[in-house]
Parts: C-alpha cells; sequence; structure tokens
C-alpha cells in the first residue's frame, strides 16, 4: 500500500504489530470498564437499589469499571521498547489495587496529556470496602466492626459510601470519566495499528501467539 493511501485511510507510515497486539488487550479492558457502566445505569433506578446488599454489589461493578479503564490506559500508553506482555503483566500486578493502578497511569501520561488528580477521599473510600463488598458477610462485617456510636450518628464506611446515592453518583463520574480517557487514549496511541491489511495480518498473529505465550 502505498504512503499517500495509508494517510488517506488514517492509518501510520510504519506498522507497530506490538502496538495492535497492546491495542487488543487495551480495548478489551475498555469495553469491560464501559459494560460495568452499563450494568450499574440498567439497575441504579430499581426497586432493587433499596436493598444494602443489592447496592453494595452495584458499587463493585463501578470499582471494577475503574480498574479495568487504568489497566486499558496503562497498556495504551506503553512505550515500543515495552512488550505487550511486559504492559500487561505490570497491570495485572497492582490486581485490584486501584492506588497502584492510578499511579502507574499518571507516571505513563507524564509529558503525554495531562491525567486528571486522584479524588483520593474516594479511593479511600474504596479501599475500605474492597471487592470483597460485593459478598453480604463483607457488608454485615464491616457494619458489625463499625464503632456503635459512629453507627448511628451515620458516620461510619457503610453510611458514607454504600446507603449515600451522592456518593455513589460521584462514584459514577469517576468511573465514566476514566473510561472515556482510556477509548481516547487506544485511539491516540494504538488504533492504527489495529487495522491489519496485506501481510500484515500473518505478522500480528506471530506477535499475538508471543504473547499469549509469555503470559502463561
Amino acid at each position: 500500500m502505498k504512503l499517500i493511501d495509508k494517510l488517506t485511510q488514517g492509518l501510520p507510515k510504519k506498522h507497530k504489530p506490538k502496538r495492535a497486539v497492546k491495542g487488543l488487550v487495551a480495548r478489551n479492558f475498555y469495553i469491560d470498564g464501559n459494560l460495568f457502566i452499563e450494568k450499574f445505569d440498567q439497575v441504579k433506578n430499581t426497586e432493587s437499589m433499596q436493598m444494602r446488599n443489592f447496592r453494595a454489589k452495584a458499587i463493585v461493578d463501578l470499582t471494577m469499571s475503574i480498574e479495568c479503564s487504568l489497566k486499558s490506559i496503562i497498556l495504551s500508553l506503553s512505550k515500543d521498547n515495552e512488550l505487550p506482555s511486559d504492559a500487561y503483566k505490570k497491570a495485572r500486578k497492582c490486581s485490584h489495587n486501584l492506588d497502584k493502578l492510578y499511579a502507574e497511569a499518571i507516571l505513563r501520561a507524564k509529558n503525554r496529556f495531562l491525567f486528571p488528580p486522584k479524588k483520593q477521599a474516594l479511593f479511600d473510600d474504596l479501599k475500605s470496602l474492597g471487592v470483597g463488598s460485593r459478598y453480604s458477610y463483607e457488608i454485615w462485617s464491616l457494619q458489625f466492626n463499625s464503632q456503635a456510636g459512629t453507627i448511628f450518628l451515620g458516620e461510619n464506611i457503610i453510611s458514607r459510601t454504600i446507603d449515600d446515592i451522592k456518593w455513589a453518583n460521584n462514584l459514577r463520574d469517576v468511573a465514566v470519566l476514566l473510561n472515556n480517557i482510556s477509548n481516547n487514549c487506544y485511539y491516540k496511541f494504538l488504533s492504527k495499528h489495529c487495522t491489519l491489511y496485506g501481510n500484515k495480518n500473518n505478522t500480528y498473529e506471530k506477535h499475538l501467539n508471543l504473547f499469549l505465550d509469555e503470559i502463561k
């Protein structure tokens, strides 16, 4: 394909198969993050949200959305000298630790674009809740272990998070913001390399198989 044809179709001057592999992973993380938000939106106005244990599971969906979006951003912002498997392992190593994921995303965004500052109080609450809050027992345990005085004053972790609609909406706003950023990063840094043509498909499959072997 001639250079003028590539540029006309929005393709890169030089196709980089490693970016195509990163694009596959980053895009899937973005999609998961988006679906978690959609799942929350489908239930947020239902009667089921009157149940605390159900609300807790909906909050976990937003937490998982943030995690997926941050992992997508980490993949999209990885440099060319970082193997797809290394970028993926870096994101995976952070597991459910949103603070580590956010710090890694900010580090990679440096000198490339202005990454929004983390809403520390919100993330501290998420850390206190943990992904274990998807279990009814964990919610009961958090409530039971709170000091009796703060329970009646409405100041314990459950009251100010899962029981607070405003807090949940703020969390959704953060999830949407990060999901949009992950989408923008994918299109800015990786998407052009995900369009395969000619013998580029064979080269891509070679790097994809290598990636799959390296993450086992």
